[in-house]
């Protein structure tokens, strides 16, 4: 069994480095294009899940066939003399130029965690200590709005004349029902009024918002259930990179000198 399992092991080093073997310089047209230009790519592309074998180096080879012998005919046909052609290379050109020259600043001065903590500690007080259970409806009028809250007020079940008039086709099926929300998680207009409306109450006026009238009913409150640091920490990690990043741009444009 082990003569067995030594001998497949060695197959299997042989296969990959035949694998390996099969990379090799080529050229297209006079271009040369070298193994570790394909290695480079093959080593992406693993890290990305595919599978090293003979058919993978062969896709490489023949995409980057495809790539410079398309690149030689474009160029032959002089369409890269074009003027929007020049200014698209030259914008792409800046691009990966500066965003290099960003991420290289970003490596030199990472984010710290500690960055990271004080966004999220601005966001969980900004969330607040409470959600609230909500339905809704929506409509285009403030008349509108107001016709369809003075049924709930006579006595209509509040869901029932939201699936009627609601402008909001995402919660409409659910008789206006969207769950769970943070004053700062709806329009602002309506963030402001909700800690005053008690469970089980309906908010006493039309609100205005974005494009109509909103009407909203409290079903009930919770504790607020914002996620643990450690779960969210990567995605404040990035927004602390990204402004890290911003920073650093206007610190730049701060100095220009412009005439």
């Amino acid at each position: 069994m082990k003569v067995k399992t030594f001998a497949a092991a060695a197959a299997a080093v042989l296969a990959a480095a035949s694998a390996q073997a099969a990379v090799k310089d080529f050229s297209v047209n006079g271009v040369a294009v070298t193994a570790a230009q394909q290695e480079a790519i093959l080593q992406r592309l693993v890290q990305q899940g595919a599978k090293r074998d003979a058919r993978l180096e062969e896709t490489v080879k023949r995409d980057l066939v495809t790539q410079i012998a398309l690149q030689q005919a474009a160029i032959k046909s002089g369409v890269d003399k074009d003027q929007q052609v020049q200014a698209a290379i030259n914008n792409a050109r800046t691009n990966i130029i500066t965003e290099a020259f960003i991420n290289k600043h970003l490596q030199a001065n990472p984010p710290t965690e500690a960055d990271a903590r004080k966004l999220y500690d601005h966001d969980k007080a900004a969330y607040g200590p409470t959600e609230y259970h909500l339905r809704h409806f929506t409509t285009r009028t403030q008349a509108e709005a107001q016709k369809a809250l003075d049924r709930v007020k006579t006595g209509e079940a509040f869901d029932k004349v939201a699936s009627e008039v609601t402008l909001d086709q995402g919660s409409k099926a659910r008789g206006g029902d969207i769950g769970w929300h943070s004053p700062v998680t709806v329009f602002p207009s309506v963030g402001s009024q909700i800690a005053s409306v008690k469970a089980g109450k309906t908010v006493s006026a039309p609100i205005a918002i974005p494009g109509g009238f909103d009407v909203f009913q409290v079903l009930a409150t919770r504790p607020a259930q914002f996620p643990e640091f450690d779960k969210v920490k990567n995605q404040y990690m990035r927004t602390a990179a990204r402004m890290k990043a911003n920073e650093y741009i206007k610190s730049i444009a701060d100095k220009a000198v412009v005439k």
